[in-house]
């Protein structure tokens, strides 16, 4: 979530360490965010969104944004943005081995140990492990989870590979849903005193991720992959209020997912090209579940999409266009788009590009992730809107400058939602210099957020010692609270003013790579301000002389 956080678009609901902090993107909520490990999307079934828990930051590579106008094409829910995070994969011909170790505020202790074997040219497994544990800084807020991930990597033949992947997410956590507003700052500020929206509730995870992905190349052109995946998402929960005597809440989902999908790359001339890419989706998801309301409960229920994207590529012009179907209790929703970008001037120095896109998505809802205790299953709700979108980008030299403004209109609703993205950076040899300016017209996101990252780098004594320092600094106004229920792991807007409008928070780090040691400190709030995110949920408090070093991390490579 703090990775995400710097992009622009972005506004993270963030409750707190080792908490359910949600990935809000273009004034959307999260469930309609589509996050994906490695092309396969691991949503919450049963409540759309997504658990940022379920994966550790030391499996991340890198990470990939799909653009906003073809996010709906790659899955359910993922009108807002589709996220797909790449994760590490080391075949090599020696074993690897890599540490992680961070400790943090409020007793956070973080650990990771990741190994790669070969056992042959053509093979090699990969297993990883991680311990995090927060005692919290507020009533009931600790957070405890064991992370398990394996890998079998297979390079059949020339022509097609595997890869064979599984997780394991095991975790317990308090949900105190915020803090109760006091008018008070030193109130809120102190957790001996401040009180919390819900002192008794917590819940028990236990999440498996199965996926086999193959690849093959069995047409001339090398850029022409059939691709096919399986995969299964296994969910189970346990909501508990401690001090009462009804039976937990419980819950079992399951999904069980396919896709095939066939593109064609056809180099037409030097300067045109065409790529079209065909292919479908299964969703068969089950669930089963126990609230003492209406008792034993079971239901399922199946997806079915296909979907065709064209792609034209000539000179510094590229033309999209997507369509995808999806039958859903026999319903089909036609959700299309089409996007463009234009390269219109660049030289060995100067670039200039223009963007544009619009699409036509439904957004679906199913009655049980709300109303899950009266009115289980029945219904699905479909959501329907637009987007249009327009941007640019300018380079020059180390500088870059890009913008994108965006309008949405519902078919239900006459009022529109719109808003700006922009970003601003200077990246040379020794400095990088990032801002993003985002403007919203809702009250789900800040009216004006800021963020940006100034640093200063160097590689020292003769390339032993690389370092980077510098400041992370965000500002950003928001009107209005937004109340997450943590039950049902849903956001509600509420008409309440926020406590404090003006939010203001700034780190200095430092990160150096000594040999094959990454180390990072990082003294966070270094003005001390007390910043307010999502209910009344103290983003950030951890300033001052004594607090100031929050978070140490070292993270440490060597070969076998």
């Amino acid at each position: 979530s703090e990775i995400m956080d710097e992009r622009q678009g972005f506004f993270i609901f963030d409750m707190g360490l080792g908490e359910r902090n949600a990935l809000n993107y273009n004034n959307w909520y999260a469930n309609q965010t589509g996050i994906y490990r490695d092309g396969i999307q691991i949503n919450d079934n049963y409540y759309q969104g997504f658990d940022i828990q379920n994966i550790s930051v030391s499996e991340i590579d890198r990470i990939e944004e799909v653009s906003d106008v073809s996010s709906f094409f790659y899955g359910i829910n993922s009108m807002a943005k589709s996220v797909n995070v790449i994760t590490k994969d080391v075949f090599q011909p020696k074993p690897f081995t890599q540490l992680r170790f961070s400790q943090d505020r409020f007793g956070s202790l973080f650990a990771d140990v990741f190994f790669s074997q070969p056992f042959s040219r053509k093979g090699n497994v990969q297993v990883g492990i991680t311990k995090h544990s927060i005692d919290g800084r507020y009533a009931n807020s600790a957070f405890n989870i064991w992370r398990g991930r394996g890998r079998v990597n297979l390079y059949l033949s020339p022509k097609i590979n595997a890869k064979l992947n599984f997780y394991l997410d095991n975790y317990t956590r308090g949900l105190n849903e915020g803090l109760v507003y006091n008018a008070d700052p030193n109130v809120l500020s102190d957790p001996e005193i401040a009180e919390v929206v819900n002192s008794e509730s917590n819940e028990d995870l236990e999440n498996y991720f199965y996926d086999l992905t193959m690849t093959g190349r069995f047409f001339k052109n090398q850029n022409s992959l059939t691709k096919f995946k399986i995969y299964s998402n296994n969910s189970n929960r346990q909501f508990i209020r401690v001090n009462e005597t009804i039976p937990p809440y419980y819950s079992h989902s399951i999904q069980y997912g396919g896709e095939l999908i066939q593109n064609f790359n056809i180099q037409h001339d030097k300067n045109l090209a065409s790529d079209i890419l065909f292919g479908g989706n299964i969703y068969l998801n089950l669930f089963r579940g126990y609230y003492p309301v209406n008792n034993n409960y079971s239901y399922q229920q199946n997806y079915y999409s296909l979907k065709g994207k064209y792609d034209l590529t000539y000179k510094g012009l590229f033309i999209s266009g997507l369509i995808r179907n999806d039958n859903i209790q026999n319903n089909n929703y036609l959700n299309w788009g089409a996007e463009t970008k234009a390269l219109v001037y660049s030289n060995k120095d100067f670039l200039f590009e223009l963007n544009g896109g619009l699409n036509y998505t439904s957004y679906f809802i199913e009655n049980a992730a709300k109303d899950i205790f009266f009115n289980p299953f029945t219904t699905i709700n479909d959501f329907p809107h637009n987007l249009y979108e327009i941007g640019g980008k300018i380079v020059y030299k180390d500088f870059t400058l890009e913008a994108n403004g965006f309008k949405k209109s519902y078919d239900q609703w006459e009022e529109e939602s719109y808003g700006v993205n922009s970003t601003i950076s200077f990246i040379s040899e020794y400095t990088d210099l990032v801002a993003s300016y985002n403007y919203s017209n809702i009250g789900l996101f800040p009216v004006n957020y800021v963020k940006s990252d100034l640093a200063f780098k160097d590689i020292l004594f003769r390339g032993k010692l690389k370092l980077k320092t510098g400041f992370n600094i965000k500002y950003y106004n928001i009107n209005y609270i937004t109340y997450q229920q943590q039950l049902l792991y849903s956001s509600n807007f509420t008409d309440n003013s926020f406590p404090q409008t003006s939010q203001f928070i700034a780190d200095f780090y430092v990160g150096a790579r000594i040999g094959k040691a990454n180390i990072n400190l990082t003294l966070a709030n270094i003005f001390n301000s007390l910043v307010y995110n999502t209910y009344v949920y103290p983003l950030d408090d951890r300033g001052g002389f004594l607090n100031a070093i929050s978070r140490f991390t070292i993270v440490w490579d060597f070969i076998n």
